[in-house]
């Protein structure tokens, strides 16, 4: 069951109350700008929440939270409302406002709303809808932020990767020139406690089998070729068994040590040009990065360090469904207070798992680049 079907499940949340929401709005709306200006003055009250509100901003933070409540009560609840609501969740998750400060911030405004109420009995109708909608967009957000809380110690499966390979290969590395001679025809058999030893390590990299099946090494092929070299009943059948089974790990090793060369320069030229770019617009002072510079910065960039792996690039406005795309990244623009949806699918090559891990991580700075930069010319 997707998100939107389980918040309309969870706070019965009626598909025709659309009208009842739209009256709503029109009996608040005359009493939003007062409602507003208690709502910021008590949050500055909150030293803990004064430091997130420059008072200079405060009439535009205003409008804003009037058009976010008036998009919550004007707007058929749909996909398309739960991901406006889930950005401002992300948002709020960008500049570390944390879950309790705001369900602070709603728990505010509604009894604000209650009071006006109180003051104005043609609002009270409308009071228990209002506020079940406040507690909508109030879950969705806290979701979002624990989501990308959640997301953020994810550990990156190139590491899981880097750890399969390197306990694979040491293991290996004991018994490689044993079995390299028996596939020359230098020896005859494999060392039994060296091949314990070896099957041993194959176990413990159980919990690695779809990460390294990922790179085209799969264990249970190694673990058959171990097989038939101590099985083996002549010198020949254990020189074909000796070769197979290096040629099973070595490889794909191999292929991998490529893809990981061109993922490291590729990573590095991108780091390279987002350093140039940053530097020359600091020394020239320039005003915040827009959504349009940001764009073309990144494309060229990719373009340019990644145009071997990627097939294609996007930027969108809304989060596009991820099964369509190998990597998702949003980006948070603090100049603008807007997200920037970045959407890479790659060209069918091997190790694509290696790769998107690399651009992955590239996102990531690229995210973090644009928001420490953004943050540091509005302050």
């Amino acid at each position: 069951m997707d998100k939107l079907t389980l918040i309309k499940e969870i706070y019965d949340l009626d598909e025709n109350d659309l009208k009842m929401r739209k009256e709503a709005l029109e009996k608040l709306a005359p009493y939003a700008g007062e409602i507003m200006d208690r709502f910021y003055e008590k949050l500055l009250e909150k030293e803990e929440l004064a430091s997130f509100i420059p008072r200079e901003r405060i009439p535009e933070l205003k409008k804003k939270q009037i058009a976010f409540v008036a998009e919550l009560l004007s707007k058929p609840f749909d996909d398309k409302l739960y991901r406006h609501i889930a950005r401002v969740g992300i948002v709020h998750y960008h500049i570390r406002l944390d879950p309790i400060s705001m369900s602070y911030g709603f728990h505010l405004l509604s009894q604000l709303i209650l009071a006006q109420s109180q003051r104005d009995p043609g609002l009270l109708p409308y009071l228990k809808l209002v506020i079940k909608y406040l507690k909508v967009a109030e879950a969705i957000m806290g979701q979002e932020y624990f989501a990308q809380k959640t997301l953020e110690k994810t550990p990156y499966r190139a590491n899981d990767l880097f750890l399969a390979v390197n306990e694979l290969y040491a293991r290996y590395s004991l018994c490689r020139q044993r079995v390299r001679q028996i596939a020359s025809g230098e020896e005859q058999k494999i060392d039994p406690k060296q091949s314990a030893a070896f099957r041993e390590a194959l176990d413990k990299l159980a919990p690695y089998r779809q990460i390294l099946e990922a790179i085209g090494l799969k264990l249970s092929i190694v673990k058959r070729h171990c097989t038939e070299l101590e099985q083996a009943r002549s010198p020949e059948e254990a020189a074909r068994a000796a070769e197979l089974l290096d040629e099973s790990i070595l490889h794909p090793l191999n292929d991998l040590s490529v893809s990981a060369y061109m993922t490291l320069g590729s990573s590095l030229a991108s780091l390279r040009a987002m350093t140039d770019i940053l530097y020359r617009r600091s020394t020239a002072k320039e005003a915040a990065i827009s959504a349009e510079e940001a764009r073309r910065n990144i494309r060229g960039i990719l373009e340019n360090t990644y145009g071997w792996a990627i097939e294609s690039l996007e930027f969108l406005d809304e989060e596009p469904e991820e099964e369509a795309w190998d990597i998702v990244k949003h980006l948070y623009l603090p100049a603008e207070e807007r997200i920037l949806y970045l959407a890479l699918r790659l060209k069918s090559l091997s190790n694509r798992i290696y790769i998107a891990e690399g651009l992955d991580l590239l996102g990531e700075a690229m995210k973090l680049t644009l928001f420490l930069t953004g943050k540091e010319l509005k302050s």
